[in-house]
């Protein structure tokens, strides 16, 4: 059970971060999309 709350907890945190990094990304860059 401790094993599955710690990758339960690490895939969020890896989800979060990436989100807060790629978001300023996106909006600075509006090239990227097309």
């Amino acid at each position: 059970m401790t094993l599955a709350f710690q990758l339960a907890v690490f895939a969020l945190i890896a989800t979060s971060s990436i989100l807060l990094i790629s978001v300023p990304v996106v909006f600075a860059s509006p090239d990227g999309w097309s």
